[in-house]
Parts: C-alpha cells; sequence; structure tokens
C-alpha cells in the first residue's frame, strides 16, 4: 500500500485530497500548522496520522517529513497544498510581508520537497505533486504580487525539481488551480467571484474535490510518465 504524505490537511484542497485517497483505502499522513484542526476532522480514523508543519520553518519542514516517514514505515508520494495568501497590492507591500509569503509559499515548498526526495531514493522513487496558483498566470485575480510571485517559483520548482529528480525514479508535477472554494476566498468581495465565473466557460469556480482529483491522479501510477506537468485547473478561465 503506497504511503502518501499531504499538507494543508486542515482545510481546502489538502483536506480533499485525503478524503479521497482514503476511500481508495490509502494511508495517509496529513500535516499541517493547525494540528487541532487535523485532529478534530481525523480523529478516529487510523488510517491517517496527524504532524504540525509550520512550513514557513526550514527545521518544521525536515522534521515533520521525518516523523511522518517514520510513522508511515516509508515513503511513496508527497502532495503539497500548504500555502498562505495575500491580497497586499504592490503600492503596499513590504519586506516582512513579502519574506513570510515567499518563505512558506516557495522556500517552504523546496525544502519540504528536498526531506521527501532524500526518504524517496531510499525506496527506489516516488511522486510529488505540488500546488502552484493561476495567479502566476494572469497576474493575480485577488492576490498581490508576493502571492503571484511565490507560485510563479513553484511553477519553475516543479519543472527544475522534474530534472534533477527524475534519474532517481521521482516524479514531480504541480496542479495550478484557478479560484477555488476554499475558507480563504470565501473572505474575498463577492464582486471578484462573480467576475472569475463570468470569465470561466464551466460557469463556475472551482471546489476543493475538481483540484484533489487532478492532483490525486498526478500521484498515482496512471500519471506514471508524467513529470514536469503543471496542469491547469480552471474550468477554462481567461483573462481580459
Amino acid at each position: 500500500m503506497k504511503k502518501i504524505i499531504v499538507t494543508g490537511a486542515a482545510s481546502g484542497i489538502g483536506h480533499a485530497c485525503v478524503l479521497a485517497l482514503r476511500a481508495t483505502g490509502r494511508r495517509i499522513a496529513a500535516l499541517d500548522i493547525a494540528v487541532d484542526a487535523l485532529d478534530e476532522l481525523y480523529r478516529g480514523d487510523e488510517g491517517v496520522s496527524i504532524h504540525r508543519l509550520d512550513a514557513g520553518s526550514t527545521e518544521s519542514c525536515r522534521e515533520s517529513i521525518d516523523e511522518a516517514v517514520a510513522e508511515l514505515g516509508g515513503l511513496d508520494t508527497l502532495i503539497h497544498c500548504a500555502a498562505i495568501w495575500s491580497g497586499t497590492k504592490w503600492e503596499e507591500s513590504e519586506k516582512d510581508e513579502w519574506d513570510a509569503i515567499l518563505s512558506v509559499n516557495l522556500t517552504g515548498t523546496f525544502f519540504l520537497a528536498k526531506a521527501a526526495a532524500s526518504h524517496m531514493r531510499r525506496g527506489g522513487g516516488g511522486g510529488i505533486v505540488l500546488t502552484a496558483s493561476d495567479s502566476a498566470r494572469v497576474g493575480g485575480v485577488a492576490g498581490g504580487p508576493a502571492y503571484a510571485s511565490s507560485k510563479g517559483g513553484v511553477i519553475a520548482l516543479t519543472r527544475s525539481l522534474a530534472r534533477a529528480l527524475g534519474p532517481d525514479g521521482i516524479r514531480v508535477n504541480a496542479v495550478n488551480p484557478g479560484v477555488v472554494d476554499t475558507p480563504m476566498t470565501r473572505s474575498w468581495p463577492r464582486a471578484i467571484i462573480e467576475q472569475t465565473i463570468e470569465r470561466t466557460p464551466l460557469g463556475r469556480i472551482a471546489r476543493s474535490d475538481d483540484v484533489a482529483d487532478v492532483a490525486c491522479f498526478l500521484a498515482s501510477d496512471k500519471a506514471r510518465f508524467v513529470s514536469g506537468e503543471v496542469l491547469e485547473v480552471n474550468g477554462g478561465f481567461y483573462f481580459d
């Protein structure tokens, strides 16, 4: 049975990934900074172990992966969804917030992938699925420049890691969601959501499971010869 780590598992896309994987009997290590929420969601499920992750700390990235791998007894797959968002516009952007966004969304992504890959190499290979954002392609819908830049970095990192880790049998891909109905986007002005829907040929924003199903596909053996890809999950969204 595959041993899988899912980050950002306390809500949104990460939680949807855990639900999808558990439905197929997979064993999961669920990571998030919100450990109380993890405990509430997965209490009583013996197939899910919970672990605290602060993706803004390189030490926590390494330690949480090591702890999860020890609990799972190995590692085949990392699905990394944990991130933070900022809508601060460029005029108000300051260094402290910029550094915090990139520390979690980009630096943390690299060090989580690095820690996971070290275990996968010993196990003969594996798969990593990262989470980017359409903000990197369209310049942001509600997110500010720090968020868009961090997710653009994830796209570049996906391709860099796919090239570097491929010889070790490790595939690296990313999902690139548009606007998704999550606790984060529910705080946005309704006008932004309505404008997004108007520009989306499928006539709605994404649900978390729309993205999770694609992430789980990329993590599966059905995508065994797919690596370095950044797959759009946006309902055909176009930016005028």
